[in-house]
Order: C-alpha cells, then sequence, then structure tokens
C-alpha cells in the first residue's frame, strides 16, 4: 500500500483511467471523434474495419479508438456481434 493508504492502481485500472482521460479531451474535436466513429465500425465477422495491420487480425469490435470516440460508453455498442473484453470493462 502507499503511504496515502490506496493500493496502488493495476495496469487494467490505469489504462482504463487513461483512455476516460483521452475520451473528455477527444470530445472536443469534433472532427476527430466524428472520423474515428465512422471508419471504426464492425465487419460482418466482428472485427473493427479501421483497424488494419498486414501482421495481425483486426481486434474485435468495439476497439479501443471506437471505444474512445464515443465517450467509452458501453451502452452505446449495439451491435449484435460479442463484444470485446473492453466493454466488459465497466
Amino acid at each position: 500500500m502507499t503511504s496515502a493508504g490506496r493500493r496502488p492502481e493495476t495496469l487494467a485500472q490505469r489504462n482504463f483511467r487513461l483512455i476516460g482521460e483521452a475520451a473528455e479531451i477527444i470530445t472536443g474535436w469534433p472532427r476527430v471523434r466524428d472520423r474515428l466513429r465512422a471508419v471504426h465500425v464492425p465487419d460482418a465477422g466482428g472485427r473493427c474495419r479501421g483497424c488494419t495491420s498486414q501482421t495481425r487480425t483486426a481486434p474485435e469490435w468495439p476497439c479501443a479508438l471506437a471505444f474512445l470516440a464515443r465517450g467509452g460508453a458501453p451502452e452505446d455498442f449495439t451491435h449484435p456481434v460479442r463484444t470485446s473484453h473492453r466493454a466488459r470493462l465497466l
């Protein structure tokens, strides 16, 4: 425990906190937010169309950028495919 009596934050807690902070910033950039929302959408297999890589499979939707562009609100992800672990954190 830290000197303040609190446990140090875990990596997952830190990442979740940082995504929330970034989501707050993105809300002030409507053009960036709207572009991320338009590009990071699910394909027929439930993977993100906007996350492309020549060496890896696209992540399951919602990806971190889709989550970020929607303000981190899990209720915004209503697509009927299986959601990723990111959306189940809340």
